[in-house]
């Protein structure tokens, strides 16, 4: 058991479970935790986590990590966290399941909001256009009016790194970078809009307190040291965004750097240095004062690859049970085998949706260019090559239109541990790709946040200097990057020439499949 203190700890709420890694300052890591859960989708197009599912999971994790590290030894707490909306009662616990970010039922309350708020005084205050999933306004305002017991019940309406701060400390808080993805809040002058609250009816006390990141949340309650095998009264900062926790667990702190994280959902994202911001991009603030992020934000990646493992891999999860091996490398050694270009076979990864560049709620997944001549490895290749090409299309709008010049990704996440994939993103996109040593960046960022927020660092910079080392780079194969180029105008031609299809597709009446 390692014993020298200090140590911090981070905590991630992801998409698929809960990560928790201990780290001293040099960025090593000590213990670590993951627990999965499940998402609920009995219905096309809803999409909810069991928010108390949430909670037991990040304690098991903590448990795990704490294993091999003393808990007196552990000096602070950092949360980050991905986007949902759960509503919480008086004592932190939730009301229903939380709806997450991939959810779309909230449509008709967009077209509400833009009835009742101009979209351009929208964009203009919050920095983030109206969208349904990504933010939580459309959510609130579905709730509020399809829900409305739950709504009226509701003591404050969280985001998942709130709720578990909460849970953790008993205080309901919701960091600045997060509240951008509300649409209430104002990105310049980091407050909530009183005049969107007023015009869309939310009571203002429904909503937590809004804090900068560092600041200091509260301590471990005795019933949260109890679940988690902390020590009771260790500190617990406001947390952030799982986008900013992976920026500062990369090492982007500085505008004009960007990185990749491969996560459920896949963002390429980066800091910048004044408050001017795309449209077709999420923004933020950062945690270091001045400073804002933009978030290409891709739905469908890791999402895609477990949607193969979960739909068609099941004797690779058998072969993997029965070995130790991870299924999902016995899935992307097949990949490995099949040629660059997958012999013709595109794959549009709109398995959810997609956000940037088209937010469209309807689009759907698309395998194009299929023959008898395929193979199960083109298949899966494809998957991996449709995610390579969305990421190179948000590269390109970067550099054509936010005149960003990009040389080298930074690439991060569970997805990052693949050799295959980190090879063919490299290859796609043209860019060298350095992997980071610690693939969980979210929750080495989440920690670092916390050891910066105690005083153990004098500031991110000094952190990132003294903790982040990436692993392996990967160079681009000419040949390989040849095919791409070509494939790539195709890749973007397909989405436009059947976009048109998929609202058709999603507003007909057809079965929807047994529920039990």
């Amino acid at each position: 058991m390692m014993g020298e203190p200090p140590y911090f700890l981070g905590i991630d709420i992801g998409g698929t479970g809960a990560k928790a890694g201990i780290f001293d300052l040099a960025g090593n890591i000590a213990g670590q935790g993951y627990h999965e859960y499940r998402m609920v989708s009995n219905v096309p197009g809803q999409a909810e986590h069991d928010a108390e599912s949430w909670w037991l999971a990040a304690a098991s994790a903590v448990r795990n990590a704490l294993k091999t590290v003393p808990a007196e030894n552990v000096a602070a707490v950092g949360v980050s966290c991905t986007n949902g909306l759960i509503a919480v009662g008086e004592d932190a616990k939730p009301l229903r399941s939380a709806i997450m970010l991939w959810d779309q039922r909230a449509l008709p309350e967009v077209a509400h909001i833009k009835e009742i708020l101009d979209p351009e005084e929208v964009f203009k205050v919050t920095g983030n256009p109206v969208a349904p999933g990504a933010y939580s306004l459309p959510t609130i305002l579905w709730l509020k009016h399809h829900d409305p017991v739950t709504f009226n019940r509701a003591h404050k309406l969280m985001v998942p790194g709130g709720y578990l701060v909460a849970r953790l400390t008993g205080r309901f808080t919701i960091d600045f970078s997060r509240a951008c993805t509300t649409l209430l809040f104002d990105i310049r002058k980091m407050c909530w809009h009183q005049p969107f609250l007023e015009a869309l009816e939310i009571p203002a006390e429904k909503l937590p307190e809004t804090l900068p990141s560092s600041e200091i949340a509260g301590n471990i309650s005795t019933e949260a040291a109890a679940m988690t095998g902390l020590k009771e009264g260790i500190p617990v900062t406001v947390g952030c965004m799982d986008t900013i926790a992976a920026s500062i667990g990369a090492g982007i702190t500085d505008p004009g750097a960007c990185f990749v994280i491969m996560g459920t959902a896949a963002r390429v994202s980066g800091p910048l240095g004044i408050s001017r911001f795309d449209r077709r991009f999420m923004n933020c603030t950062h945690v270091v004062p001045g400073r804002w992020q933009y978030i290409g934000a891709i739905n469908g990646v890791g999402s895609s690859l477990r949607w193969v493992r979960d739909t068609f891999g099941h004797m690779e999860r058998r072969v993997g049970q029965n070995t130790g091996t991870d299924p999902y490398d016995l899935l992307t050694a097949q990949a490995a085998a099949a040629p660059p270009g997958s012999k013709g076979l595109l794959f549009l990864p709109y398995i959810s949706g997609e956000r940037t560049p088209v937010w469209n709620p309807f689009a759907r997944g698309v395998f194009f260019g299929v023959t008898l001549g395929h193979s199960r490895g083109d298949f899966i290749r494809s998957v991996l090559e449709g995610s390579a090409f969305a990421i190179r299309h948000v590269i390109q709008i970067l550099e054509s239109d936010l005149k960003l010049s990009i040389r080298n990704l930074r690439i991060g996440g569970a997805a990052a541990a693949s050799i295959v994939w980190n090879q063919i993103i490299a290859d796609v996109t043209g860019k060298e790709v350095s992997c980071l040593n610690e693939l969980h960046i979210e929750v080495l960022g989440a920690a670092l946040l916390a050891a910066v927020s105690s005083g153990a660092y004098k500031d991110y910079t000094c952190a990132v200097e003294h903790t982040i080392r990436p692993a392996r780079t990967f160079t681009p194969d000419s040949s390989a990057h040849a095919a791409y180029d070509k494939l790539f105008p195709l890749y973007l031609s397909l989405y436009p020439e059947v976009s048109h299809h998929f609202k058709e597709l999603a507003e007909m009446e057809l079965p929807k499949g047994w529920i039990k």
